[in-house]
């Protein structure tokens, strides 16, 4: 209450009358609230519900969407992301972001807006959509975050780039987080992602796009995968320019494991003019049809270059007792003849003899593989192994979706090999095989292999016993049994198109049947294979007419064989890819992610030194091994 005020009177000093307006508004101020930090707007806050504390978080997430209807504005924003959060948390993709979507993130403070935009960007990355992930994030200022949500922006951000294909971005990213990290650790995984971004790069980009100068770390980084990059062909060059990069960049953090694989590739390169080369294939015994189908193959490729180089063929000769050849005698046949590499030898025993050498100062591509732990330098392997098929059948089968699998295989050692080699195969994709059954290549009635295994006995004998209770015949037709996705069959092409017609009448119906390239003859004949109708398989690209009109090398051995090559197709294909491949393997050597696309499929080297092939997949119509997309 404010004191009375009385008119001046004689008695009252002017001096005091002249300090009560100073008095009342001291008076005044004091009554007024005072404004002080812990009376400022606070940011809105959303009770969190019991389900959530309980770790019922889907049940929370319902119950924050219930909450979200019942208020508007802010709260009601923050009860839908709090909701799209417990549901991207619980698996539940598409309510995630259909309550993402009902947000109205202007009403949202800094934080909770980026909040928002993490889940918007992990839902787009989960659902492989790079830009718009990067589109979630695009309104995020980095400057505002503190350090730990930095971090994440930018890993987001990179996981979007890497979708898109953005590697430049990528790499700048990654350039940002090692001044954010200090775990080892982490830093060690960033510089090795980096270093993955930059060599995605072209030598132009990474010299075009260099962000600084020496001896920066960031422009070390760029000049560094530049010189691996530019002159990763030519290795002389490639030590002088790592040697001044050196120089430039004295206390750069990378470590020189991120690029010696370039450099030990650099090592063993094939000459980039490529000189004379050396073929040794056997000259007798059980592989001098496929010597001369694949010998017929290398000619032909080699006419069809043009090539100015000569070929030198030297025999293998093999004791068929001991297993020994001359293969190293050959070898240092080869390298008096002045020959730039060695295509060869066939038989595995001779490979793995090369690969005992000391020294193959010459580089070999061999046509066949031995054991990975039997790897040399300038030793690469090349073969058509029929585990090859059995592996590329579980691949197809694991993208379509499949889960169960039965085998059907012939009695011996070679059915055992591709049986064997999917079973591997499709257990690593994560597949089951709920029964292998195999038949003897003598017979040609498979029924008592069939029965059982379609299931049809135990069909049978519940319809018995369905009859023994109710005293009376029924309707009745066979079943299989329905757990099945689809049948692997390994047959040669007598076999295959006595089974699948016999499968089919012992009630495969729709279930798929996919085989090995082992069941075409390839040789075009509609009026016998219409018995191999619907099967699927995996065969070479020169077994699908539309990939080789264009094919001067094809056409040579259409020539060569009357048009008949019948199944050594796949041998002279064989032999035509040996010889494309020497001017390939600088690159692919080097680079496993590179693909040549070959006569028998596309090829790329891994690792280990072996060619590891990707075929294309037919089915039978009418007859005929049509191409399936």
């Amino acid at each position: 209450m404010l004191p009375m005020l009385t008119t001046q009177t004689p008695d009252m000093p002017l001096t005091r009358l002249l300090l009560l307006p100073a008095i009342i508004l001291l008076f005044l101020t004091a009554c007024q609230p005072v404004q002080g930090p812990l009376s400022r707007t606070q940011p809105t806050e959303i009770e969190t519900v019991p389900a959530e504390t309980e770790g019922q978080y889907q049940q929370a997430a319902e119950e924050y969407l219930q909450l979200a209807t019942e208020y508007d504005g802010e709260r009601q924003a923050l009860y839908f992301l709090r909701a799209a959060e417990l549901f991207w948390q619980t698996g539940q993709v598409e309510q995630a972001n259909t309550a993402l979507q009902q947000v109205n993130k202007q009403l949202l403070s800094n934080d909770k807006q980026f909040s928002a935009a993490v889940v918007g960007a992990e839902i787009a990355l989960f659902n492989s959509q790079g830009e718009a992930a990067l589109a979630a994030l695009t309104d995020i200022d980095a400057s505002s975050l503190n350090a730990e949500d930095r971090v994440k922006l930018l890993k987001l951000r990179s996981d979007a780039y890497t979708l898109t294909s953005n590697w430049l971005e990528k790499a700048n990213t990654h350039l940002q987080l090692e001044k954010l990290l200090s775990d080892e650790a982490a830093i060690e995984q960033n510089r090795e992602t980096l270093w993955q971004a930059l060599q995605q790069m072209t030598p132009q980009a990474l010299d075009l796009h260099n962000p600084g100068y020496p001896p920066a770390d960031d422009s070390g980084w760029f000049a560094l995968a530049y010189a691996i990059k530019a002159y990763q062909d030519n290795p002389e060059t490639l030590e002088v320019a790592l040697e001044d990069w050196r120089r430039s960049y004295p206390n750069h953090p990378a470590d020189p494991s991120l690029y010696k694989d370039s450099l030990k590739a650099a090592g063993i390169r094939l000459p980039q003019q490529i000189g004379d080369i050396a073929v040794m294939l056997p000259v007798e015994g059980p592989f001098v049809d496929a010597g001369r189908a694949i010998k017929q193959g290398i000619i032909a490729a080699h006419y069809a270059s043009g090539a100015s180089s000569r070929l030198h063929f030297l025999d293998v000769e093999t004791d068929p007792y001991s297993g020994r050849s001359n293969v190293a005698q050959l070898y240092q046949e080869a390298i008096s003849r002045g020959a730039s590499v060695v295509i060869g030898p066939l038989q595995k025993p001779s490979v793995e003899a090369l690969a005992k050498l000391p020294d193959l100062p010459v580089p070999v591509l061999a046509l066949n593989r031995i054991e990975a732990g039997l790897k040399r330098p300038n030793l690469y392997q090349f073969g058509l192994a029929p585990e090859d098929d059995a592996m590329a059948v579980a691949d197809f089968a694991r993208r379509k979706g499949y889960q169960h699998a039965v085998i059907l295989a012939p009695q011996g050692d070679w059915g055992d090999r591709v049986a064997t080699a999917f079973s591997q195969a499709w257990r690593e994709e994560g597949g089951n095989i709920l029964s292998v059954a195999s038949y003897s290549e003598s017979d040609n009635d498979f029924r008592d292999t069939l029965i059982p295994l379609m299931g049809l006995d135990v069909s049978e004998q519940r319809y018995r016993t369905l009859k023994s209770v109710l005293g009376r015949s029924l309707d009745f037709e066979p079943r299989r049994r329905q757990d099945i996705d689809f049948l692997f069959l390994v047959a040669r092409p007598l076999k295959a198109r006595q089974l699948v017609p016999q499968l089919k009448f012992h009630r495969s119906g729709d279930l798929p049947l996919i085989a090995t390239s082992h069941a075409y003859s390839g040789q075009a004949d509609p009026q016998q294979d219409i018995d191999l109708n619907d099967l699927i398989i995996t065969d070479i690209p020169w077994m699908f007419v539309d990939e080789t009109n264009q094919d001067q090398a094809y056409q040579a051995v259409l020539s060569q064989t009357q048009g008949n090559p019948g199944s050594l197709l796949r041998l002279y294909a064989m032999g035509t890819d040996a010889y494309r491949l020497i001017s390939e393997l600088n690159q692919l050597s080097r680079q496993p992610e590179q693909v040549y696309q070959g006569a028998t499929g596309d090829l790329s080297v891994n690792e280990a030194g072996q060619v590891e092939r990707e075929m294309r997949w037919g089915q039978f119509k009418q007859g005929s091994l049509q191409r399936l997309q």
